[in-house]
């Protein structure tokens, strides 16, 4: 079986790389491959702005459990463990069946997923205990903040699963397990793990050029010049 977490380069690097770049030139570079769709719905953003979160998604299915099963109950402990079992610093993704009532995810969540290699969560749906996560700068994106408890209303089902995200000018974006995903204060998008290296090494040579250009209109020089210089920026 594939290792979904296998890239030829150092996950930590990758994330390190991702964090210094920005979702804005990043969605730039999907779109120039011919990938328009890869930008999560515009109401899911950071529980602090300043917040930066770029990972690979460790991928989670949620369903409505108001009927509270045990089975799955007993189940969902594994989890961790299973994120644990990965061995590179992970983000928990959550696709949260279009549920809009309760928190699907919380500090608890964050203090087992951090012991677990977990160094930020994406969740299609809500969050609670946010001043806990910021007093801990654990990063979270979310669609809204809710204090209504998940337990015996939503329930992890599965995971290490394809999953979807809503997205901004999709209805869903898909998600493996493996794929990397950045977000800042605007917005996150999906980079497919086949993608990942060429997407950064493209972003950073975007960005790279802006900063030129940047320091060339700065410096007063003929802003027609420099855009014929450069090309689009």
């Amino acid at each position: 079986m594939n290792d979904p977490y296998s890239y030829g380069v150092d996950v930590q690097t990758l994330v390190d790389r991702y964090r210094a770049l920005y979702s804005g030139a990043i969605y730039d570079v999907l779109d120039g491959l011919g990938l328009p769709h890869q930008a999560l719905a515009t109401d899911i953003k950071p529980i602090r702005q300043d917040m930066i979160i770029a990972g690979p998604a460790f991928t989670v299915k949620g369903i409505s459990d108001a009927a509270g099963n045990v089975d799955m109950r007993d189940r969902r402990i594994h989890l961790f463990n299973d994120m644990r079992a990965t061995g590179v610093p992970l983000l928990d993704v959550r696709d949260c069946s279009f549920d809009t009532q309760v928190a699907h995810y919380g500090e608890m969540n964050a203090t087992v997923g951090a012991a677990s290699g977990v160094i930020g969560a994406i969740v299609d749906g809500g969050c609670r205990d946010t001043a806990f996560l910021l007093r801990r700068d654990f990063p979270v994106m979310a669609r809204y903040l809710t204090p209504v408890e998940a337990y015996q209303r939503w329930s992890y089902y599965e995971w290490q699963r394809p999953i979807a995200l809503r997205g901004a000018l999709s209805s869903v974006v898909p998600v493996q397990p493996g794929d990397f995903l950045m977000g800042d204060l605007d917005g996150a998008v999906v980079i497919p793990k086949s993608l990942v290296i060429e997407v950064l090494e493209k972003t950073e040579k975007l960005v790279a050029t802006e900063n030129e250009a940047r320091q060339d209109f700065e410096s007063g020089q003929d802003p027609v010049e420099v855009y014929r210089k450069y090309g689009r920026l």
